[in-house]
């Protein structure tokens, strides 16, 4: 019975939760240490797929001043990666992970780009074993 009951319990504490608890994160925030103002766009999987691959919500564009820093996602987490790009007049912070943007602010959930948006190299935010408020950081030009 004892064996059971360890079977039992030792089951629930691997089962998927609804918030990613192996972060103690509470906040992602994005600082600009560049001397420009830039925007930054983020994304994240909604949790649903479209013929077996997931599906991310993009947003867009929060403005970040020169030495600023903004808060894109407040805890709890749902997930551990989260994506950042970030551009300003004549450059930009691209990663290995395409998502579609607008010119204009958007909110889209998709995984192809249609009319109006195109595709952005975003960089991967892995919130995995960290705590407290998780800041990515945009430098140079």
């Amino acid at each position: 019975m004892r064996w059971g009951v360890w079977a039992a319990i030792a089951g629930l504490m691997v089962l998927p939760g609804t918030t990613w608890a192996q972060s103690g994160v509470t906040a992602i925030r994005v600082c600009n240490q560049t001397s420009k103002q830039i925007s930054v766009a983020k994304a994240s999987a909604t949790g649903q797929t479209e013929n077996g691959k997931p599906i991310f919500m993009s947003q867009g564009w929060y403005t970040v001043a020169p030495k600023d820093c903004a808060v894109l996602w407040s805890g709890p987490f749902s997930t551990r990666y989260y994506y950042v790009y970030a551009e300003s007049a004549n450059s930009h912070w691209s990663g290995n992970y395409p998502m579609c943007v607008s010119d204009k602010a958007f909110r889209i959930a998709d995984n192809q780009c249609g009319q109006g948006y195109r595709r952005r190299m975003f960089n991967e935010i892995d919130i995995s074993g960290r705590s407290g408020v998780f800041t990515y950081t945009f430098q140079g030009s």
